[in-house]
């Protein structure tokens, strides 16, 4: 006969973890969250635009839209579990005792993102072209223009994530990749960014890749000049990289002060 006390010591057990690691509790109502945002402004602007010009090309814009946000989204959590994998592993003592200076380190993941999400990007374009009835050159095209920008910006979000993981070791790697994320509701990658509500509007003139999707979004339905919309990601985004690698270089030769051990335990 089954004893209800094991099972309740079971369930007692792990909900005693979610109480000591906030990691738990994020991943568990975090991504939930992100859903609804996403998806309830994204039904917004569909119900406010039926029938209108950029509803009819929904189509590309949204195929566009999940495209270039791979680059932001997948690329930061490539460049933290770069990292990660060497706490994962116990190497991360054994990497840094060899002659390898972080600048070459930095070089070296950063390189390692560029060529993966270059072959996701390219799986991604196949995949669009074989499913869906858009030409191939026209997409790879618009993607060119509009990718080399988030290249920047994901590179300063995944050091930005590294910079909390040195912080607090393990612990961190799965706020790291919470924060990544997080930023999708105020992309524009779904949708226009006049959707969001004012504080939201506010949040998202801060973060370059909102106005690479809005002079995407622009380029496809009204055949504008994405130029200024291009120039003041670049600006941001390279801004933000450059920031971003010196305080993760900061960090980083602090906690090798300190014993990189205390990352893994």
């Amino acid at each position: 006969m089954i004893s209800f006390a094991p099972i309740w010591a079971v369930v007692l057990r792990h909900t005693r973890m979610w109480r000591r690691d906030p990691n738990y509790l994020l991943g568990g109502f975090y991504w939930p969250l992100l859903d609804i945002l996403t998806w309830g402004f994204l039904g917004a602007w569909i119900q406010k635009l039926q029938g209108s010009l950029q509803f009819q090309n929904y189509e590309i814009i949204a195929l566009l839209g999940v495209l270039l946000w791979q680059i932001v989204g997948r690329g930061s959590n490539l460049i933290i579990v770069s990292f990660s994998e060497e706490i994962w592993s116990h190497n991360l003592v054994n990497l840094f005792s060899l002659p390898l200076r972080t600048i070459e380190w930095v070089c070296g993941s950063i390189l390692f993102f560029v060529i993966m999400i270059s072959m996701v990007s390219i799986f991604c374009l196949l995949t669009i072209y074989f499913l869906y009835n858009i030409s191939f050159w026209y997409l790879l095209s618009t993607f060119l223009i509009f990718a080399p920008p988030l290249l920047f910006f994901t590179i300063s979000l995944g050091f930005i994530c590294l910079q909390i993981i040195t912080f607090l070791g393990k612990r961190g790697i799965e706020l790291g990749f919470v924060i990544g994320w997080a930023l999708l509701p105020f992309s524009g990658a779904c949708y226009p960014i006049d959707v969001l509500p004012h504080w939201g509007q506010m949040i998202s003139k801060f973060v370059p890749m909102s106005y690479v999707f809005q002079g995407m979004r622009n380029y496809l339905v009204h055949q504008q000049d994405p130029t200024a919309d291009l120039i003041k990601g670049y600006v941001l985004g390279i801004l933000y990289a450059a920031c971003a690698i010196v305080l993760f270089a900061v960090c980083f030769k602090r906690s090798k002060q300190n014993g990189l051990a205390q990352l893994i335990d």
